[in-house]
């Protein structure tokens, strides 16, 4: 398979690998890839084994690179207390390293945001122009796809996709977890050294006090990286199948 590479953001070079099915497109998968935002990109070889059952089923998949590492010095220096007291309390609240709440988690979910917004609007192929959009990420880029629907709060608004299934990632800002907004599952087992139990634990409470949609849950499958392996391997893909069918049952 060779994707057509879209540019879709204000940062040059930035861009995302966009596999179309042949026939008419049902709606979008964003694939958003883990690293911590620091590390890792569009080049990884889970593409290979998302787009063949997607693509049957007429979603087209996109690969989108985020910008890693962003340094505090890249937003305006009015914005510099801000963005240090919103990484230290959400490092809190969900239990998490302050990196994955702070500049760099800020940049990741803009480009998110940007990414999301080219597929509905078509910018990035006329074909996903006004289908639904499903976001799909990884431990970071669950975080930052998680982030889109809930957004972090005095920031300018993004655009949002119509669902999310996050993989060993967390609610870094869970106080803005609230209803009305669309559906996400976060899937997640023990022994994650990177994402503990605190994460899950508290975007589920904080899902079920306000009535969000948001579920919660523990596959059993012990470890990090294993809840995406397990995914594209098929034992966790009926909870990806599930928000497709919604989607494409409710276009």
């Amino acid at each position: 398979m060779t994707p057509t590479v879209a540019a879709f953001a204000h940062v040059p070079g930035q861009a995302m690998d966009l596999y179309l099915p042949p026939g008419a497109v049902q709606g979008s998968v964003l694939y958003l890839h883990g690293g911590g935002f620091r590390r890792g990109g569009r080049e990884g070889g889970t593409a290979a084994r998302l787009a063949p059952p997607l693509l049957r089923q007429g979603w087209a998949l996109a690969v989108a690179d985020y910008r890693l590492a962003t340094p505090l010095e890249a937003f305006d220096p009015d914005r510099h207390a801000a963005i240090r007291r919103m990484a230290a309390r959400g490092a809190a609240a969900a239990g998490v390293s302050p990196l994955l709440c702070g500049a760099a988690f800020l940049a990741a979910v803009q480009d998110a945001g940007a990414a999301v917004a080219a597929l509905r609007t078509g910018a990035a192929a006329p074909a996903t122009a006004g289908r639904p959009v499903l976001a799909l990420g990884h431990s970071a880029g669950g975080i930052a796809a998680l982030s889109l629907v809930f957004p972090p709060e005095g920031w300018a608004p993004l655009s949002r996709p119509d669902a999310v299934l996050a993989t060993a990632a967390a609610m870094v800002q869970p106080w803005r977890i609230a209803p009305g907004q669309p559906p996400c599952v976060m899937l997640h087992g023990p022994a994650d050294r990177i994402i503990g139990p605190r994460a899950p634990t508290v975007a589920a409470a904080r899902a079920q006090a306000t009535g969000a949609a948001l579920r919660v849950i523990d596959t059993g499958l012990r470890g990090h990286d294993t809840q995406l392996a397990a995914l594209l391997d098929g034992r966790l893909w009926p909870h990806l199948q599930g928000l497709l069918d919604a989607l494409r049952d409710g276009a």
